[in-house]
């Protein structure tokens, strides 16, 4: 077995970059048009596309018929591209939109590594952790921007990386404020306090904070404001100034101090970041906790902080633990704020299972491989119970299979688990590789008819297309837009729905059960006529 996998691992390090976007590829190339858009962001992005193509705001993006504040325009500036230039249609711009991005991502953390001094094996490690990791997996197949946000994130971090360690900064300083107004507007403004954040930190830490007063960082940030100006003033000419004041109160200010939605306590990211960090998580009981909380190592650590052999890993740990501080104080917490966060923490885990150069493995990955096999035994002996948690008739497809393979991988991790850090490297990515075929071919089309609301909107298409006026109750804006074909008129008046009621012969209207239970004055010739239950909620489906 290690000679084999020895072999296996020679070639792909000297192809670092090859291998790990060939095993995107395997884990994605069957995954393009194999489920329906799921609850919330993946049928509100799909309507917001259309928008942009079919009405043409191009500049201001639209949700279901009106102007949608919460995301820029970059991410559908590059479906489109997709749309435009690939075979891809329907749904699978969306899924590839997914997969390309992810590649994006991953080639970023591995340019990354690069640049951080971290060799080829270490580098092809990183890579592998990415592809190991089960949240990662998940957002691949999983149709939003994060990921393209991320990369030009990572990358904005090398151009700083870079900058601070050549002689010619100019060039590097100005491509780093570049892709960080790339990033603002793909996602929002996390794209400038990421890199910026990082940057300041690791220059406080090396004392060294003089390099950034310089022309180079003028001309980028001058550069950045041209960026963003061109676009605010161009959203201006388009939809006027209310739409401006919208991104930076609403979507900015009070996201950041008191956010309107996703608000959770400060300790969210503490619990929620080692649950998306699996299996890696497992890492934390193979290290040597006892050399790492004396306090000889953290003095040692101080005193050799302007020691340029420790630059990369200094600026991996610190861009992890300011960006993770930073989330911790916004207001708004969302668990998938933290992907720019896996790059430098793949990096900092496949150095500390490998090591570096002189510098040996920190990680004992005899006690990381029985941790890893534990979790895929754990989550294979669970999979087949879950369908008893949900509270109706459910047929979870394909189960068998995914504990199966988690299953063996796991105990094929006991197996080698004294075979050192790159076999067990090498079977998790065949794991990975292999379970998501079924899982995303059987399990997750399975989960459709509770976590897609295509059921409902496309009936209210049928309706809409006999002359029923389309009409929603408090809903989460846009769910149904793209499924039914058509712009909803959305309330949560009841009394402006019974006026609409009166005004129109047919109408079909969609509402969650526990406000339909509260409707005192619902008129006699409403009748429901479906009923689904979406993520986490019932929604009924009225006609007039």
């Amino acid at each position: 077995m290690n000679k084999i996998s020895s072999s296996v691992w020679d070639f792909m390090e000297k192809h670092p970059w090859i291998s790990v976007l060939i095993i995107l590829a395997l884990q994605s190339i069957f995954t393009m048009d194999y489920r329906s858009l799921w609850f919330s962001d993946e049928v509100r992005y799909a309507d917001v596309y259309h928008q942009m193509k079919d009405a043409g705001h191009w500049l201001v993006m639209y949700l279901n018929g009106v102007d949608y504040p919460d995301k820029p325009p970059v991410y559908f500036w590059f479906l489109s591209l997709i749309d435009t230039f690939t075979p891809a249609d329907g749904i699978s711009v969306f899924f590839l939109g997914s997969a390309v991005s992810a590649g994006a991502f991953l080639l970023s953390t591995v340019a990354f590594a690069r640049t951080l001094g971290c060799g080829r094996k270490t580098t092809l490690a990183t890579g592998l952790v990415l592809l190991t990791n089960i949240f990662f997996l998940g957002i691949a197949h999983y149709s939003r921007m994060d990921l393209l946000f991320g990369s030009f994130i990572i990358w904005a971090n090398i151009c700083l990386f870079k900058a601070f360690h050549s002689e010619d900064n100019s060039k590097w300083m100005i491509s780093a404020f570049v892709l960080m107004g790339i990033a603002t507007l793909t996602k929002g403004p996390l794209g400038i306090v990421f890199p910026i954040l990082t940057a300041v930190c690791y220059l406080i830490w090396k004392k060294k904070l003089s390099l950034f007063r310089n022309k180079a960082a003028l001309k980028g940030v001058g550069i950045l404001a041209v960026i963003l100006l061109a676009w605010i003033i161009g959203a201006i000419l388009v939809d006027g100034t209310s739409f401006i004041h919208n991104i930076f109160y609403k979507q900015i200010y009070e996201r950041a101090v008191s956010s309107f939605h996703h608000e959770e306590p400060f300790q969210y990211y503490l619990i929620a970041f080692p649950l998306a960090w699996l299996p890696w998580t497992m890492a934390i009981f193979a290290l040597p906790l006892k050399k790492l909380i004396s306090i000889s190592h953290w003095k040692n650590v101080v005193a050799h902080r302007k020691d340029s052999s420790n630059d990369g890993r200094d600026w991996a740990w610190i861009m992890f633990i300011s960006g993770f501080v930073m989330l911790t104080c916004l207001s708004i917490k969302v668990l998938i704020y933290i992907l720019p966060l896996f790059a430098p923490l793949a990096i900092l885990t496949a150095k500390g299972l490998l090591g570096e150069g002189d510098n040996p493995p920190v990680i004992n990955s005899k006690k990381l491989w029985i941790g890893v096999a534990c979790v895929y035994i754990l989550l294979a002996v669970a999979a087949p119970f879950a369908a008893a948690f949900f509270p109706f008739d459910f047929a979870l497809k394909g189960i068998s299979f995914t504990v199966l393979i988690l299953g063996l991988g796991g105990f094929a991790l006991l197996a080698t688990k004294t075979s050192g850090g790159k076999t067990g490297l090498l079977i998790m990515a065949v794991t990975m590789t292999i379970w998501i075929q079924p899982l995303a071919l059987k399990t997750l089309p399975s989960l459709d008819p509770i976590m897609s609301p295509r059921q409902t909107g496309e009936i209210m298409k049928h309706y809409v297309e006999q002359g029923s006026y389309p009409l929603a109750h408090k809903i989460y804006s846009g769910i149904f837009s793209y499924y039914a074909g058509t712009d909803i008129h959305e309330t949560s008046d009841f009394h402006e729905i019974e006026r609409l009621l009166k005004e129109h012969d047919k109408v079909i209207l969609v509402m969650q059960k526990k406000y339909y239970d509260r409707w005192k004055n619902c008129p006699d010739d409403v009748t429901v006529i479906n009923e689904q239950f979406i993520s986490d909620r019932p929604y009924l489906l009225l006609r007039k």
